[in-house]
């Protein structure tokens, strides 16, 4: 089987495409080359120290013992305080989007105050407008961490935590869980899209609606055994079932990857991890339907490959 990861822009912390990740990459810049510079300086304040006697000596021990990390502290303090400052930002957030995690995958929804338009382990983003994500968790301490676009934010049961957040580029980019959850924490990831405004707005059009109709005899095949294997209890549809246990399948054939951004979205894999989920992903609730004949089975397949 063959995994996600080369598919998506590297999980970079140094490839800043939003404006989280370029001001914290500016400000780690300037600490790295302030650090080497601090600790030329301390070697010379030790050495000068070392040389010096009596009341010379005392002026150096308090000058670079004592001032001097005041100053080089004092500053580091005022120059993160502003980055932090700007990466919050003073704008209203154009679009709202709600991100629970759960063992082991991530539930979104676009507008949860308006349209509230569901999707899971693929979040877009319009490029250029500030979103804020709020954030929670429906079990154990999660962390949202998308390094290429932002920073880190926990997801903590029982709050709320919200993160702004502007992509400044187009592209896929990988986010992770970057706080251990469980046995399958390693195994979750998600991925951002971000898009041109319109195509956003496009994006959303299309999540809201109902999923698309079965075209082939083995697609209506398979949205049958999909209702009547017991997938329908677990997971949502548009127009067929409106289950929340697992992630939302509506659109499950357009995303790139499968298992909350791990495997890539293939009929081998799909198949793979239908059969024998706990095999790719150890500790994922779904059980394994290997009790489905190899017809049902590709029926199943053939048609959540066309939910697009």
């Amino acid at each position: 089987m063959e995994a996600a990861l080369d598919i998506f822009d590297a999980q970079w912390a140094l490839n800043g495409a939003g404006v989280g990740a370029s001001r914290t990459l500016w400000l780690t810049g300037i600490m790295t080359v302030a650090g080497i510079a601090i600790f030329a300086l301390v070697m010379v304040f030790v050495a000068l120290a070392w040389k010096a006697r009596g009341e010379a000596r005392t002026w150096w021990v308090v000058g670079g013992g004592i001032v001097f990390p005041a100053v080089v502290l004092f500053s580091l303090f005022v120059g993160s305080t502003l980055v932090l400052r700007a990466i919050a930002g003073g704008a209203e957030a154009a679009h709202v989007i709600e991100v629970t995690g759960k063992q082991f995958w991530w539930d979104v929804v676009y507008d949860p105050d308006g349209r509230a338009i569901r999707d899971a382990n693929e979040i877009v983003l319009p490029v250029g407008e500030t979103v804020e994500f709020r954030l929670k968790s429906a079990d154990v301490i999660h962390s949202f961490w998308v390094p290429s676009i932002s920073g880190k934010m926990d997801m903590i049961p029982g709050r709320v935590n919200r993160l702004t957040v502007t992509a400044t580029e187009e592209g896929r980019f990988r986010g992770q869980c970057a706080e251990f959850c469980g046995l399958a924490h390693p195994l979750m990831a998600f991925e951002v899209v971000a898009l041109p405004q319109d195509e956003f707005d496009a994006f959303l059009d299309g999540l809201e609606g109902e999923a698309r109709d079965a075209v082939t005899p083995q697609e209506r095949r398979g949205a049958e055994v999909f209702q009547t294997a017991g997938c329908i209890a677990c997971h949502r549809v548009g127009g067929i079932s409106d289950a929340r246990i697992g992630p939302d399948l509506t659109r499950v054939g357009a995303r790139a990857s499968l298992g909350a951004g791990m495997w890539k979205m293939n009929t081998g894999n799909l198949a793979g991890w239908i059969a024998d989920v706990r095999d790719m992903k150890p500790g994922a609730d779904m059980p394994s339907y290997n009790h489905l004949s190899g017809p049902e089975l590709r029926a199943l397949v053939a048609w959540l490959e066309s939910l697009e």
